[in-house]
């Protein structure tokens, strides 16, 4: 049995993050070869620059697999159902599986009627279809039983059947382990295509044990976590590979506070060169927490705020404001740099509301940078249950890619306000960070965002990049804004 698991990445975006080989397809592969070592398994990256579905599909063609896994992210969705396509035509065409967060909504109508597609944790539905392709070679979607108790549906299965909801809950569950990612065995997987690299992606946990409804990470019907000795064993892996640098994206940094600052200590004792990045929740800071990462290799924190609107929902984003106050605004001074994070289009919120949204996060907590982004309503989420309920006190609208667009406290102008405005006060933000003001005023970046605004040659183009949430696009409109190149702010 041949499988490739394929990842697709942006050789222009090397200076920030030099990978090839997703976290996903490495740990897919690596829990596939822990399982059936007598398996091929192979990890295959293309670059989104000069992507050829024909060239792409020629060349796993030739390799001859039996099964080929497919990334469903927003931004892959194209080119994995063109190289579905491609394969589907050829003379002995592999069993294709689609797996990643769009499968819980996406369109796939226009994909192969063999494809199959697995909704949540992938380890095991994949290996479950692989071993039914090894008993039989002609295994592929129209074969699914309409009452399979597994997240995998087909042109012949309704994805209806195949969702399992979340019930978030403090209790330890363990994930599926494959081999150590990073060892010598799990080398054997990048035969063809090698990981060379000092940066990584990593986790140590899945799932939340919160369950604000805007968030995906409770579309999984669980919290669970991989063994510590098990993360310790991958810490000395990427440490001995040379691995500087590392993106720990689980859902928040060891899953609970007690396991973070394990985790957080294993990294500083064994590999203290090893940089990190990695989502934070205020309400798991202490005063210990608090040393921890001080004496550790932080890069980078990033805090979800949200919003700071009571007029919000509790059950979207409830902050403990409390806890907040007494940590976060002293973290930057204690040389942990962290990034508060706010979402536009909450239903409750507002114009008004996100001003003050924005100016208590940049004049009250005083973080390294500030990020906006746009509310997306994700399927399986008590969110996305608001949608188009517009004879309820609380409801959203959304569009074709489940972007909301309106909602019971604003409109669809209101909304498109909203993001220029948050788009243009964070670029600003980072703007005046790059020019060195250590500390951008509220009060100076209102003034500036409402002078570009107001500017009839400025503003087109101006609230065109704005919109887009693009740190990178409006840093270089604030670039070409005379009135904001002089750096100017609190010392």
């Amino acid at each position: 049995m041949k499988i490739a698991i394929i990842s697709f990445f942006d050789s222009l975006r090397f200076d920030e993050y030099p990978i090839t080989h997703s976290l996903g397809a490495m740990r897919l592969g690596a829990y596939l070869q822990q399982r059936h070592p007598e398996w091929e398994v192979r990890l295959r990256a293309f670059d989104e620059r000069t992507w050829s579905a024909e060239q792409a599909g020629a060349a796993l063609s030739a390799e001859d697999f039996d099964a080929v896994g497919v990334p469903a992210y927003i931004w892959t969705l194209q080119r994995s159902r063109e190289l579905a396509a491609v394969l589907a035509t050829a003379d002995t065409a592999p069993l294709v599986v689609c797996g990643g967060p769009e499968t819980r909504a996406m369109d796939h109508s226009d994909w192969p009627e063999q494809a199959v597609f697995v909704m949540g944790q992938g380890e095991e539905p994949l290996t479950w279809l692989c071993e039914q392709r090894a008993a039989d070679p002609a295994f592929a979607g129209p074969a699914l039983d309409p009452d399979l108790p597994q997240p995998i549906y087909s042109a012949a299965r309704p994805r209806k059947g195949a969702f399992r909801y979340a019930v978030p809950d403090r209790g330890d569950r363990r994930l599926p382990h494959g081999l150590p990612l990073f060892g010598s065995d799990f080398d054997r997987m990048a035969q063809g295509d090698p990981v060379e690299t000092d940066f990584a992606w990593y986790e140590t946990a899945r799932g939340c044990i919160y369950d604000c409804s805007f968030c995906g990470h409770n579309t999984l019907p669980f919290f669970a976590t991989f063994d510590l000795d098990f993360v310790r064993t991958e810490i000395v892996n990427m440490r001995d590979r040379g691995i500087r640098r590392i993106f720990l994206i689980d859902p928040i940094l060891g899953g609970k506070p007690a396991r973070g600052k394990e985790v957080m200590r294993m990294f500083r004792d064994l590999a203290p060169e090893i940089a990190i990045s990695a989502y934070m929740r205020p309400e798991f800071l202490d005063d210990e927490f608090v040393e921890v990462l001080v004496e550790s290799n932080i890069h980078e924190l990033l805090m979800g705020l949200q919003t700071t609107n009571p007029n919000v929902p509790k059950h979207v984003r409830g902050n403990h404001f409390e806890k907040i106050m007494k940590f976060v605004p002293h973290l930057a001074a204690r040389g942990i740099p962290w990034r508060a994070e706010l979402i536009v289009g909450l239903p409750g919120d507002d114009m008004a509301g996100l001003r003050e949204s924005l100016r208590f996060t940049v004049e009250e907590l005083r973080p390294w940078s500030v990020h906006a982004y746009h509310l997306t309503a994700i399927p399986e989420t008590k969110l996305f249950e608001l949608l188009d309920r517009t004879d309820e006190d609380v409801w959203i609208k959304a569009d074709e890619r489940l972007r909301v667009v309106s909602a019971s406290s604003y409109d669809e102008r209101e909304l498109r306000d909203m993001l220029v405005y948050a788009g243009a006060v964070t670029s600003l933000h980072a703007h005046l960070r790059d020019s060195g003001v250590t500390r951008p005023d509220y009060d100076l970046l209102d003034r500036e965002v409402g002078r570009i605004l107001a500017d009839p040659a400025e503003r087109p183009r101006a609230a065109a990049a704005f919109i887009r949430m693009s740190q990178d696009l409006g840093r270089e409109i604030w670039r070409r804004h005379a009135q904001a190149a002089v750096p100017a702010g609190r010392a």
